[in-house]
């Protein structure tokens, strides 16, 4: 097949050494040289397949039937994932699947997310909370949940899109491979038929030692050890990765992990929670109650996804403020960088930062108090915001605050310590960006405060080097951008690795290189780490199969090789760089089958009892 194609690869080159070993009347030789290769084609077949099996297993989580509930007669129905809609109820027992996303409306239980987030903790939710489809129900009761995305829309949807995507982007040095082996094949070919020709026109014998030293050569320069080792390594990489939660859109973003040295960091919902609490809420003027304001900051924010937003809606909702059916909302849209606009009722109301207000020309008519309430509010590390209304100027101001994330110092810290710079990003004011950075650990003179989409771009591209190509053994200086919003998506897509958290928005999950499914720092450390050892296994094993091919070579010219010893040294070496890459893989994948296994028979325990 591989010559129809006009190709000459590994199998073309010991079939030809086999056949010259009968012609030579090397029958011994020759049965060594087919059994040995059959030998390294089942070490081939079985490396690669484990390689694949965690990512395939991945690819298999999705749960393909659902218990629908008749949201009329209440009856149960069996039903393909692919016919839920939103809206929908379904029944989730002890130990299945959930279907889709969605929300519990009745029932208490536990559940192991560690399908998405490679975390075994199993968490309590309760009636209220989101769950993910692809999750398992460990608890000993069944809960309802309302589907709040369709199949195709779902986390374990989007995992797995991902991870199919990973299978396809090749890294630099998975290519260079394959086309160093396509090019050196026939040049050893060539070499190996002059080896085996001219030297019988100096006699028999010469020319019988040099046809089975040119066969050994055909035998010891079969690349298979590099072209089965390599992408073996960087699939073991991408499934330890997976496994973890951390998706990574194939071995070029792998490579290029290991090779970062800038990382870029947006602030909001990146190294913080994202999740914000509403400190202090003041009217302006006289112009509208609290009450008002309350509801017209619901109105606006609403629709938004940026993670400030629910917390005024729920702000709203803690002191009873209720929207009113008949409120007319048009050309509600996000100012980059500034804020929200619509109009409400007839009239254009704007909800954003002191940069947006300035711009409208509002924040000049504030009194003198009001500014440096706004000022202390930000010295303190609170994010400040406004409401106004268009001919009416400001009728409110706001601060919220955000924690940093647990980790963050911690992973910072290492980072750093690691000889890589850490920057700070973010459409925030200088207070709340300092106080930030200062508890993370970031550095001053690398923090960046009230930038816009653009800024951040720009700012990106001016920290974006040239050392990005360049084979595997030479230095490269990547930038790596780590974010969660729509602001962030123009940065992510220009960083040389764009790294998305999970729970940010739908855009920067589809740009961005890695995804990080639990939004846990920690794992972006991990995915760093893993990039350097795939990068330092793949050194390895080029230069113990270079170094063991010389070896060879030289004691073939020396009289000292055999073709059987040939054919011995090749399979070794291939055996010994597979596994080298191997050791890469996890050792379980998501839920273990042992784990599973675990669940289902306390299940069944629980279900004999209830017979009984």
């Amino acid at each position: 097949r591989t010559l129809r194609r006009k190709q000459f690869d590994s199998n073309c080159m010991m079939v030809t050494a086999a056949l010259g070993a009968v012609a030579l009347q090397e029958y011994d030789e020759a049965a060594s040289v087919s059994f040995l290769f059959a030998i390294s084609e089942f070490l081939e077949d079985r490396a690669t397949r484990k390689g694949r099996k965690a990512l395939d297993e991945i690819i298999n989580m999705r749960p393909d039937h659902a218990n629908l509930i008749d949201q009329d007669t209440g009856d149960i129905d069996i039903v393909a994932v692919d016919e839920l809609e939103i809206g929908d109820l379904v029944n989730v027992r002890m130990g299945d699947k959930i279907p889709s996303d969605g929300v519990i409306v009745e029932g208490e239980t536990q559940i192991d997310e560690s399908s998405l987030t490679g975390e075994s903790m199993s968490l309590n939710k309760v009636v209220g909370d989101a769950v993910s489809g692809g999750t398992i129900n460990v608890g000993r009761t069944r809960i309802i949940v309302r589907i709040t995305a369709s199949v195709e829309d779902s986390a374990v949807s989007r995992l797995i899109r991902l991870v199919e995507e990973s299978n396809t982007n090749r890294s630099p040095t998975e290519q260079l491979v394959d086309a160093f082996a396509r090019s050196y094949t026939p040049s050893v070919i060539a070499v190996a038929i002059l080896m085996s020709t001219l030297p019988w026109f100096f006699g028999v014998e010469v020319g019988r030692r040099w046809t089975l030293n040119g066969l050994i050569i055909v035998v010891i320069a079969c690349p298979c050890a590099l072209t089965i080792s390599t992408p073996v390594t960087y699939a073991a990489g991408l499934a330890a990765t997976a496994q973890k939660g951390v998706i990574v859109k194939g071995g070029a973003k792998l490579e290029a992990l290991g090779n970062v040295k800038k990382i870029i960091f947006d602030k909001t919902g990146t190294l913080t929670e994202g999740k914000f609490k509403l400190i202090d809420l003041k009217t302006i003027g006289g112009k509208k109650s609290r009450s008002k304001v309350l509801e017209l900051l619901a109105i606006m924010e609403g629709p938004s996804s940026h993670p400030l937003a629910a917390t005024l809606v729920n702000a709203a909702k803690d002191e009873d403020v209720k929207i009113p059916k008949d409120t007319s909302v048009l050309s509600h849209s996000t100012l980059k960088g500034e804020g929200v606009t619509a109009i409400v009722n007839g009239q254009e109301i704007y909800v954003g930062n002191v940069r947006l207000f300035k711009r409208l020309g509002m924040y000049d008519d504030l009194s003198n108090e009001e500014k440096e309430r706004a000022n202390t509010w930000n010295d303190e590390g609170a994010t400040v915001g406004f409401i106004g209304i268009m001919g009416v100027g400001v009728i409110g101001m706001f601060s919220v605050a955000d924690a940093a994330r647990k980790e963050a110092r911690e992973i910072v810290n290492t980072l750093i310590n690691d000889g890589i710079e850490v920057f700070m990003l973010t459409g925030d004011g200088s207070g709340p960006a300092g106080s930030i950075a200062a508890e993370v650990g970031i550095p001053k003179e690398n923090v960046r405060s009230q930038y816009k989409p653009e800024d951040k771009l720009h700012h990106v591209a001016s920290l974006l080097t040239s050392s990005k190509q360049g084979s595997l053994f030479s230095e490269k200086n990547l930038l790596m951008m780590c974010g969660d919003g729509v602001n962030d998506a123009p940065a992510l897509a220009a960083a040389d690795v764009g790294v998305a958290m999970g729970e940010g928005a739908s855009l920067a999950l589809e740009i961005s290189d890695v995804t990080l499914m639990d939004s846990n720092l920690s794992k972006l450390l991990f995915s760093i780490q893993t990039g350097m050892r795939v990068i330092t296994t793949v050194k390895e094993n080029i230069c113990f199969s270079v170094a063991a091919k010389i070896i060879v070579i030289v004691l073939t010219f020396m009289g000292k090789m055999t073709l059987l010893a040939a054919i011995a040294s090749d399979v070794g070496v291939m055996l010994l760089v597979s596994l080298n890459g191997m050791k890469l893989l996890p050792g379980g994948s998501g839920l273990s089958c042992r784990r599973r296994q675990r669940y289902t028979t306390v299940f069944q325990e629980s279900a004999d009892i209830e017979l009984v």
